[in-house]
């Protein structure tokens, strides 16, 4: 199985799996589920309506403040790289450690996009919650 994205391509190099991993010290695991390896079996199907969903929400974009946009724009470059290996491989390689999860967790570039764009989305929202709140109280 060879990546499709960038960012697992260099992660392997063209050594191979296992000899890259070992040349630079990452983990290789091929994941098979969506979000944080759940839904094993219906990954293909969990990732076109996961795209259906982003795509709804980027049409109501136009008008969110530039933190929301930003994190739509992450978003979109997370779930079409983890999507394009989805779709040609049935999974994603995942090759960065996070020791402090429990039962241990591995992420790629792309996941670490989706949960910046998820961050600065929700930050985006609390500032347009705060920005309403303090117009009703009349202050500048």
């Amino acid at each position: 199985m060879k990546p499709a994205s960038l960012a697992s391509f260099v992660a392997i190099g063209t050594y191979g799996c296992s000899v890259a991993v070992r040349r630079i010290g990452l983990p290789a695991v091929w994941n098979k589920g969506v979000a944080f390896s759940s839904l094993e079996n219906g990954s293909k199907w969990a990732s076109m309506v996961g795209f259906a969903v982003l795509l709804a929400v980027t049409a109501m974009a136009d008008k969110k403040p530039a933190p929301t946009r930003n994190g739509l724009i992450f978003l979109w470059g997370g779930a079409m790289g983890n999507m394009i290996d989805r779709l040609l491989y049935g999974a994603v390689m995942d090759y960065i450690p996070v020791p402090f999860w429990p039962g241990g967790l591995y992420l790629n570039v792309a996941d670490l996009a989706l949960i910046g764009g998820a961050l600065s989305i929700l930050w985006g929202t609390f500032k347009i919650k705060n920005q309403e709140k303090t117009q009703k109280e009349g202050k500048p």
